[in-house]
């Protein structure tokens, strides 16, 4: 009787399923974790893996999922799969559940009208993991300030502690430091639910004709060392990349349908930015930017896919209707009842205002107790072109702020100097389809 019972015990903690996470510890953004499992019993194509950040989120508050199904020897009861992961300043924990065919909602999706997994039955849960602490900066992006000699430096740190940025010509030390601004991030500023954006806006940085550069501290740690071409004013030519509606991609399932094409476009925008070598560039990302739609890890994804060339180069942006679009938006057009709708998924713009620093000082209010929405309107030159750029979703009707700066900034152009003019905003102002949606822009 007394060796049934042990051996009882013995076989059900056999049994038991385990699911493991190596390494504990990642040392940065992008680097795999490897994900193994054993003793899923009776295992099924709906069984899948959900990935929680904090770890102590509820079973509901997943932030992506992958289904076991997705490794190879899956039916035998084990299996195994490797993710690379973006550091979200906390830390991550994965769990498997059980889903059954019974249990399948179609009326609960997300937005590829795919059904949401249930939670019901949770087997295994993996330990707690993060990223290494002093990595340095991440998410790091770059921007003109308007002004001759300057670059805005921006990134994402592990705690609002203040940062550096150090440079140097190609050959030489390291210059003095540049103090770094620390506005931190906001809490329950959107329209819907609260979601922290922790971007450390990055301080002006003077410029020679080109610059190796880190931003980090030596308590913290540095970022790998970047360059980028300064500004310069005798050129007689620019160079820009014009882009929208890229989106970022995950390297799992989430709520909010994402964009596997953003990889191969922000490679080859890196491709061909490393044949131009020292000429000046920039990109000019044109909204619907990361799709995130007040799913905020997605924000952290798209600046680190977009890294490699923001860090290189200028980063330009202007709104689009997938960052600010909410029924309480204060200014819709009287044709657009059937266009503006919930598009931002209820973040009213507040990320892009936070996470972003353009020229300029344009800002409208949000119609909500969330600060205004900032980087609407404005402009630069860069020889031989004035670039212009407008916010399609706050107010640009004659008398509206936006209409007087647009008036008074194509008036101020020196067509002596400048050959061209670039308007750039998101939505079409007219079209010639005859889609039934737009209709009213006929």
């Amino acid at each position: 009787m007394l060796f049934f019972l042990l051996f009882s015990l013995l076989s059900q903690a056999q049994s038991k399923p385990i699911l493991t996470v190596t390494p504990k510890t990642l040392s940065k953004s992008g680097d795999r974790i490897f994900i193994q499992w054993s003793g899923i019993d009776s295992p099924s194509k709906l069984d899948w893996l959900g990935l929680y950040s904090p770890p102590e989120s509820t079973h509901d508050n997943f932030i992506g999922y992958k289904f076991l199904s997705s490794s190879p020897n899956w039916e035998s009861e084990s299996g195994s799969i490797s993710l690379p992961l973006t550091s979200l300043r906390s830390n991550y924990s994965f769990r498997i559940f059980r889903w059954t065919e019974s249990e399948v909602n179609p009326d609960c999706h997300y937005q590829d009208h795919n059904p949401l997994p249930g939670t019901k039955h949770l087997l295994p849960e993996s330990e707690g993991f993060g990223f290494e602490s002093g990595r340095g900066p991440e998410q790091i992006h770059l921007a003109l300030t308007g002004q001759e000699g300057e670059m805005w430096v921006m990134f994402v740190a592990e705690d609002p502690e203040e940062r550096y940025v150090r440079y140097r010509e190609k050959e030489g030390v390291w210059e003095g430091g540049v103090a770094v601004a620390r506005p931190g991030g906001t809490r329950g500023k959107i329209c819907v639910m609260p979601q922290p954006t922790k971007a450390l806006v990055g301080g002006i940085l003077a410029g020679y004709l080109t610059l190796l550069w880190r931003v980090g501290s030596e308590s913290k740690g540095w970022s790998s060392t970047r360059s980028f071409v300064s500004w310069d004013t005798s050129s007689n030519e620019a160079i820009a990349f014009l882009l929208g509606d890229m989106g970022t991609a995950t390297p799992y399932l989430t709520f909010s349908r994402t964009q596997d094409e953003s990889i191969s476009t922000s490679k080859w925008i890196l491709r061909d930015i490393e044949a131009l070598r020292d000429k000046l560039t920039f990109v000019s990302h044109i909204g619907d930017i990361s799709y995130a739609r007040g799913y905020s890890w997605l924000w952290d994804e798209f600046f680190n896919l977009i890294e490699p060339v923001a860090s290189k180069v200028p980063y330009h942006v202007c709104i689009g209707n997938h960052e600010y679009n909410w029924p309480s938006q204060p200014w819709k057009p009287e044709w657009s009842d059937s266009i503006f709708g919930t598009d931002g998924g209820g973040e009213c713009g507040m990320p892009y205002s936070l996470r972003f620093n353009m020229p300029g000082n344009s800002s409208e209010p949000t119609g909500t107790r969330a600060p205004a929405t900032r980087n609407l309107y404005y402009s630069f030159d860069m020889r031989p072109v004035h670039f212009v750029y407008m916010s399609t979703e706050t107010n640009f009707l004659p008398g509206s702020s936006q209409f007087n700066f647009l008036k008074h900034d194509l008036e101020s152009v020196d067509l002596t100097k400048t050959r061209f003019v670039v308007v750039q905003g998101h939505r079409l102002m007219y079209t010639t389809s005859s889609g039934s949606r737009d209709a009213p822009l006929r």
